[in-house]
C-alpha cells in the first residue's frame, strides 16, 4: 500500500493487540502514520471500522489482516472512482476439482455423467473500497461481517462491484496457511 502512496493506516487490534502494535508502533520507522482501533470484543471484518472516530471525506480501503496480496491498490480505487460503486470488493477466482465423477439423475434414471468437473467461482480476496457514507449502515460497536455489510448496501440500491484481482494472494487465516505462505516467501528470497 505504500508503494501505492498511502501513508495513513489505522490497523483495528483486539487479539494480541500489544504484540501488534509493539511491533509497528506509529509507523513512523516505516515511513507511514499508523493508529489503532481497540476491539473490546471481536467486531467481526466489518463492525471494527464502526469504531473509526474521525472524520473520512474520500473512498477509504480496507484489507483483512489474514490476507497477503500484492494487489494495485491504486488500480482498485480508480476502478472504484470510474465505475461511481459505493462499494468495492476484490475478488479472486478459485477453481475447486471434484475428485469424482458426478452423476445427474432424475429419479433413479441417470441422465449424464460428468468426470471429475471443475467448480470456477469468485472468492472474496479480503480488500474493499468504500465511500464515506457506508458508515450509515453500521452501528458503532456492534459486530458486522462484510457479507453482511454488502448485503445491506445492495438492499439499500447501492451500487456494489467486483473487482478481479490476478495479483500474488494467500489467505493466512489458518496457521497451516501461515506456514505455506512462510514456505513460498522463504523460497522466493
Amino acid at each position: 500500500a505504500k508503494k501505492n502512496g498511502f501513508v495513513n493506516f489505522t490497523i483495528s487490534l483486539h487479539y494480541m493487540s500489544e504484540v501488534i502494535e509493539g511491533y509497528f508502533k506509529d509507523g513512523s520507522s516505516l515511513g507511514v502514520k499508523i493508529q489503532y482501533l481497540k476491539e473490546d470484543t471481536p467486531l467481526g471484518t466489518a463492525g471494527a471500522i464502526s469504531l473509526i472516530n474521525f472524520p473520512i471525506q474520500d473512498p477509504f480501503v480496507v484489507t483483512n489482516g489474514d490476507v497477503l496480496t500484492d494487489i494495485d491498490y491504486g488500480d482498485i480505487i480508480d476502478f472504484h472512482f470510474k465505475n461511481d460503486a459505493f462499494a468495492t470488493m476484490a475478488v479472486r477466482q478459485h477453481e475447486l476439482q471434484n475428485p469424482f465423477g458426478v452423476v445427474k439423475t432424475k429419479g433413479l434414471e441417470i441422465v449424464d455423467i460428468e468426470e471429475k468437473p471443475i467448480n470456477i467461482s469468485y472468492i472474496n480476496a479480503g480488500v474493499y473500497v468504500f465511500q464515506p457514507s457506508v458508515f450509515k449502515f453500521l452501528q458503532k460497536n456492534q459486530h458486522c461481517d462484510m457479507p453482511d455489510l454488502f448485503k445491506t448496501i445492495n438492499k439499500n440500491n447501492h451500487k456494489s462491484l467486483a473487482y478481479p484481482i490476478h495479483e500474488q494472494w494467500m489467505d493466512i487465516g489458518k496457521p497451516i496457511d501461515l506456514d505455506n505462505a512462510n514456505k513460498v516467501f522463504n523460497e522466493a528470497e
